[in-house]
């Protein structure tokens, strides 16, 4: 049974699947939107609020999650009359994506993935770091927004 450490919320948990060996800390917030996969062995660390915006969001096996980080599966578009969520959907325009975390990827503290955004395979992403683009395998992205700084050797 998956490490799950209270107190943890979970919005439409029937669309949310936990693998047995992963581990969520304490204040994490899930949204189970359009689905959320949490593979094998995968940590989310406390504070850390994930499918932002109820899209699809997969963390594949071995992925981490730091504490803080935000990962956005949809977002209001400006189109909309309002931008609110607390408001009518009749006058919002809601815009999911999947967002992706690939095997062995590491998100650091306070980073931001923005919605329909892939973190590829062994890549990091920088403490504090907002994600727009794709990142490629083992690559090491940093900054507002992220971008490359350096590669992380294939293990």
């Amino acid at each position: 049974m998956a490490a799950i450490y209270e107190p943890v919320i979970m919005l439409k948990p029937e669309m949310v699947y936990i693998a047995e060996t992963a581990r969520i800390d304490s204040f994490v917030k899930i949204e189970g939107g359009l689905g959320v996969q949490i593979g094998e062995y995968v940590h989310i660390s406390s504070f850390t609020h994930i499918n932002v915006g109820g899209g699809n969001v997969i963390l594949e096996n071995h992925s981490n999650v730091g504490s803080g980080t935000r990962i956005l599966g949809g977002s209001n578009k400006k189109e909309g009359q309002s931008m609110s969520s607390a408001s009518p959907s009749a006058i919002q325009v809601i815009e999911r994506k999947t967002t992706i975390l690939r095997e062995y990827a590491f998100l650091g503290v306070n980073s931001v993935v923005m919605p329909g955004i892939t973190i590829g395979k062994g890549a990091v992403i920088g403490a504090g770091a907002v994600v727009t683009k794709d990142v490629p395998d083992y690559e090491i992205w940093a900054g507002v927004p992220a971008e490359k700084i350096g590669e992380r050797a294939h293990c």
